[in-house]
């Protein structure tokens, strides 16, 4: 009996393969774009996130090679290092359960290039990574770019942004006029049609999976209204509270997640960080150990985790706000992959608020205000006015990390009553203006105040 793949004109050979994957039924997108990529055409496609787009292309990549030459036949383009070294693993299991003599490369931007430049002389048929170190080695006459066939775009609205599109248009040029080039992401908007265009022939199609919105359908979306200093708090009660086996922190700013994976070790909970100043089996080891539950917590940018398939990430929390709704869109489709359920979790302050209310009306989506009560997460009705009410002050135990202290220091001035003021005027008192230090702040000034004294001992 003729499977479903092999309908859309996938070989028994790979058929099988794919059944070792437990994957027999293609998804929307890969029986939409499948076919179209066999016949050669230019492709446009976007469907959401856990849909199956890598397969919708590597799949008709190997019924296209030409097994008879060696060379490089088809180039797969990614954003990130850690997205490319994903697919490759892909490429490699499909050549390996198909038996087929393909010949897949990674090359990314980190490893070195004398090493690449050696293992391309072995002629491998697929080579997928980073743009601008393959554009370099292109450059150097490393690659041979006259055999490429099919060039894809992974992700391709990150890729033709203005950081990177020089450097892909370079790629696409370097081959002949008679390739094919296919784009791939879950958000495709105007502005990625017009730039995939001008790399494409006049016949390009556009395809969208139609069932499943952008966002998948099980994931839930709550915000937790607070203050920019009690965000790592409120990180630290959902991690407590919910326990999930793995969670995705998320954050604009690159530089600060080299801190949070400090104060999350700190307090006990294993975490690791993806970013761009850790080198390359940094960041291998804190993925194989994010997936193998050897940590608990991945904290990264929305670069560093842009299209990675992490199968058990049940949470997703946004110690920022994302800066785009497409980076919501992204952040979210980490987590309820492949029909599982999922929960994304978003940290706002009242300014920030504003943000939701906007991902609600760009996405559809519906987003219940959450908080965080003996443990459990429950609907809230909590508002400006509760955040502004005055809490008693906890004594920092010796040893804790005062969070406070970090993501606020500004001194907080001691309020006197007026009794209190007049009786320190006659005794001659100045005005408390004592500042609520944090552990390491105190110690820090103690430690200064010994110093102090011990040269003022010294000259006496």
């Amino acid at each position: 009996m003729e499977s479903k793949f092999e309908k859309i004109g996938i070989s028994p050979v790979l058929v099988d393969a794919l059944a070792k994957q437990e994957i027999e039924t293609p998804t929307e997108i890969q029986q939409h774009m499948i076919p179209l990529i066999l016949s050669g055409k230019d492709v446009i496609g976007r469907s959401e996130t856990g849909s199956g787009k890598t397969l919708a292309y590597l799949l008709p990549i190997f019924e296209r090679l030409d097994l008879n030459v060696k060379g490089v036949q088809a180039i797969i383009l990614t954003p990130t290092h850690e997205l490319a070294a994903q697919v490759f693993h892909q490429a490699e299991l499909l050549e390996k359960n198909s038996g087929m003599d393909v010949g897949c490369m990674l090359i990314i931007g980190s490893a070195g290039v004398k090493r690449q430049i050696e293992k391309l002389r072995e002629k491998p048929r697929i080579i997928i990574g980073s743009t601008g170190r393959i554009l370099d080695l292109i450059k150097r006459k490393k690659i041979p770019a006259h055999l490429v066939k099919t060039i894809v775009l992974d992700e391709g609205d990150r890729l033709l942004e203005d950081g990177h599109f020089n450097d892909v248009e370079g790629v696409v040029k370097s081959t002949l006029k008679e390739r094919q080039v296919v784009l791939l992401s879950a958000s495709v908007g105007q502005e990625t049609k017009a730039r995939g265009k001008q790399l494409m022939t006049e016949n390009a199609l556009f395809v969208e999976a139609k069932t499943g919105s952008l966002v998948p359908q099980g994931i839930s979306h709550y915000y937790i209204l607070t203050t920019q200093r009690e965000k790592f708090v409120q990180i630290r009660k959902i991690l407590a509270g919910e326990k999930p086996e793995r969670a995705i922190v998320f954050l604009n700013n690159p530089e600060n997640i080299e801190v949070t994976v400090d104060k999350l070790c700190f307090h006990g909970i294993k975490a690791a960080g993806i970013y761009g100043k850790v080198g390359k089996m940094d960041r291998k080891n804190a993925l194989d150990d994010f997936r193998q539950g050897r940590i608990q917590v991945l904290v990264a940018s929305d670069i560093g985790a842009r299209g990675l398939d992490i199968e058990g990430v049940t949470h997703i929390i946004n110690l920022d706000v994302p800066e785009e709704p497409t980076h919501y869109l992204h952040r979210a489709g980490r987590c309820g992959r492949n029909g599982s359920q999922g929960v994304a979790i978003t940290l706002v302050t009242p300014y920030e608020r504003r943000w939701v209310h906007k991902y609600e009306k760009v996405w559809g989506l519906q987003f219940i205000q959450k908080e965080m009560s003996f443990g459990k997460l429950i609907d809230s009705v909590k508002t400006v006015k509760d955040l502004d009410k005055p809490k008693r002050n906890k004594d920092v135990k010796e040893g804790d990390f005062d969070e406070k202290a970090v993501h606020d220091e500004r001194p907080v001035k001691k309020t006197l009553s007026v009794q209190q003021k007049a009786g320190n005027k006659k005794k001659g008192k100045p005005e408390d203006k004592k500042e609520n230090l944090g552990f390491f702040a105190a110690k820090a000034k103690k430690q200064a105040e010994k110093e102090k004294n011990r040269l003022q001992n010294q000259k006496k």
